[in-house]
């Protein structure tokens, strides 16, 4: 398989530099400074370490996407950023929302994956920790940068920084320097739009605000007429998801000398996926979410080498659902979320060859406002035989990080983390590695680290809950992971980049098994992922500039009990190709292929197949007095027929058909 890939990248190179080198036009100053500076931000990293330094330094395996990636690839959400970064799958679940699948682990909740805004976690969702709920799909006009960091990070950032943190970065008032408009529509009535107007005065005070809003029929997926039949509905008229989505959000980041007030609004109601024809045609089932955080942050320059930086915040998330179980059978369940805190982080220069980070954090985490109801009518709904108690837990962290380079061609990074919650006690985590630049170009680097993942307040259960037992004896999940890989530049404009990764993750948090009637959670069970990423990216120089080919390849293997995990793939590839006609318009093509993935034990379905899907867009920018953006994508171009799957439970329904060809243009306005 590696030395078909192999022969396939070099294929594409060729025939791309051959087609390239036909179509060369030359290029403006302009347009030299910009690919420059596009190039510089693609290198430099934060979420690493906390400090900011170059992608071939950290030790942490890392990558960077920025806004210019984000507009040729047409991403229409964060999710078809990720799907890009090797290592990470994107799959569909029952409950409309998306998991997101990290070198062959995945779960329901996704809560095994950091997600952050501009450094904030997001896992505001205390019942089942996760983030995707409600940032599957954010929108994506008002990222600058994602810098994605995989493998442990609980060393930096504590609770849930498991497998990979995902740090996105948002403009600000110098980015935005005005009013920023766009929009776009596409296939299943899909809409999107968003106002930015961002002003910095008198190099003391500053805003920025942002307001998006999305929707969409979602994907319209049918279920397959052979699992209708299998209940004995009609099979000749199978039904179609209602996996409608509507959200808006609104960002603000204002600043003030060294203060700084920033957080987000959204508000997002959505379908379902769960269900079969006589449910599915039915649109009474609603999910409603709210979530917003506020921070206040200050940094305080103690020295020229010594600074601090303090904040305090406040997170919420709330809940309140409509499920539609069967034809006169709904239930309703709702919580409420809020998270407040403070953090402090003294950052210590001691040369201009070694920094030292270290940091203290509280928080107050607290659950209420539970609702659990039943009934024929979802207006007229009874209330379960269960408790409502409040929830209240506390948690602090202690860590401490040193990144230092003895030599010029070395770095050595030293970190550790000490969390205490009140509920299920203390986590220590350490974190250590070094990069070493042994040729000139040739980097290799080392690393290993422990993480891990709190158990939720769904997990730890309500007492007297007829269907979640909860079990308050719980210990965090965790996971101790190496990871060895080479970063080369064998010529100029190339990058290479091989690694290898052993995870251990032991104590997982799963239900305990025979349970017939109710639900409850235990410590149980371990499992060994273990892979290998390989990437290639090369820009194309003189008149080829801002043309460019990469590609990436995982290899991953992850067992439990013996066993090869279930619908998460061996083999994920990403190829993709942009080709610069000339200083405005530019051509993306993008090839994603993916190995088939195994059914649980006991489920006697096929496998899910795998397959290659392709995607191609058009993309201008700068037009009309570098005022004006517009693109156009297409989606899965040959109409691929293709599935994610659907778990053992729901084996009945068959798996999800994904949506077939589809479209989406673009319109970006500067003023």
């Amino acid at each position: 398989m590696i030395k078909y890939l192999y022969t396939l990248l070099v294929g594409a190179l060729v025939l791309n530099s051959s087609a390239f080198a036909e179509a060369a036009v030359p290029k403006n100053d302009d347009l030299e400074k910009e690919l420059a500076y596009l190039a510089a931000e693609r290198q430099v990293v934060v979420t690493a370490s906390k400090i900011e330094e170059h992608v071939d330094k950290t030790i942490a395996t890392t990558t960077v996407i920025t806004q210019d990636d984000i507009a040729h690839i047409g991403a229409r959400n964060l999710l078809d950023v990720l799907r890009l970064v090797p290592g990470i799958g994107i799959t569909q679940t029952q409950f409309g929302f998306r998991e997101i699948e990290v070198r062959g682990v995945k779960t329901l909740a996704s809560e095994k994956v950091q997600i952050m805004l501009n450094g904030h976690p997001l896992d505001h969702n205390l019942q089942n920790a996760g983030s995707n709920w409600v940032y599957d799909d954010l929108p994506v006009d008002t990222i600058k940068r994602v810098e994605v960091v995989r493998g442990p990070g609980s060393a930096l950032y504590g609770a849930n920084a498991f497998l990979a943190v995902i740090n996105i970065i948002t403009q600000n008032a110098k980015d935005l320097n005005g009013l920023h408009t766009s929009a776009g529509w596409g296939s299943f009535d899909t809409q999107q739009y968003r106002a930015s107007w961002g002003k910095q005065f008198n190099n003391s005070a500053e805003a920025a605000l942002h307001f998006n809003f999305t929707d969409t029929n979602g994907i319209n997926s049918p279920i397959p007429a052979d699992s209708l039949s299998v209940q004995g509905l009609n099979s000749s008229a199978p039904g179609r998801s209602q996996l409608t989505e509507g959200r808006y959000d609104l960002e603000w980041q204002l600043g003030y000398q060294d203060f700084k007030l920033d957080g987000r609004y959204i508000n997002k109601k959505t379908g379902t996926f769960f269900g079969v024809k006589d449910i599915l045609s039915d649109d009474r089932t609603q999910q409603d979410y709210n979530d917003y955080f506020l921070r206040l942050s200050r940094t305080w320059k103690i020295q020229d080498n010594f600074t601090v930086d303090t904040q305090i915040f406040h997170d919420f998330f709330s809940a309140d659902n409509i499920w539609q179980l069967a034809p006169s059978q709904f239930t309703r369940t709702g919580f409420q979320d809020t998270r407040t805190g403070g953090e402090i982080q003294a950052n210590y220069h001691i040369s201009d060859a070694q920094t030292v980070i270290t940091g203290f954090s509280y928080a107050k985490e607290q659950q209420g406002n539970l609702s659990d109801e039943l009934g024929s009518d979802p207006a007229h709904l009874i209330p379960a035989l269960s408790t409502t108690e409040e929830r209240i837990r506390g948690r602090w962290g202690v860590y401490i990080e040193d990144v230092w380079d003895p030599l010029k061609n070395v770095r050595l990074t030293l970190g550790a983390r000490y969390d205490r919650y009140s509920d299920f006690g203390g986590t220590f985590n350490p974190r250590m590695g070094f990069n070493w630049e042994f040729i000139k170009n040739y980097s290799l680097k080392f690393s290993y680290g422990t993480a891990y993942r709190a158990p939720s307040f769904g997990e730890l259960g309500l007492v007297n809950n007829p269907v979640l037992l909860g079990n308050p004896m719980l210990k965090p999940e965790e996971v101790k992971t190496f990871e060895a890989g080479i970063i080369a530049h064998p010529v100029a404009s190339l990058t290479t980049q091989a690694t290898y990764y052993h995870s251990a993750i032991n104590r997982i948090i799963s239900p305990v098994s025979g349970q017939a009637t109710a639900l409850q959670y235990t410590n149980n069970g371990s499992l060994i992922a273990e892979g290998v990423e390989l990437e290639t990216r090369y820009d194309f120089d003189g008149n080829l500039k801002g043309s460019y080919i990469s590609a990436n390849y995982v290899l991953q293997h992850s067992v439990q009990l013996n066993q090869q995990l279930a619908d998460v793939p061996r083999h994920r590839t990403n190829l993709m190709a942009n080709w610069a006609f000339d200083n405005i318009w530019s051509s993306f093509a993008h090839v994603l292929i993916k190995g088939s993935t195994l059914r649980n034990p006991g489920d006697t379905r096929n496998n899910v197949p795998g397959y290659a899907l392709f995607d191609l867009g058009l993309l201008g920018k700068n037009m009309f007095g570098k005022k004006v953006d517009i693109s156009f994508n297409v989606y899965n171009l040959f109409d691929k027929r293709y599935y994610d799957p659907a778990p053992t439970s729901l084996s009945f329904i068959g798996d999800y058909q994904m949506p077939g060809r589809a479209f989406f243009g673009h319109v970006s306005l500067r003023f």
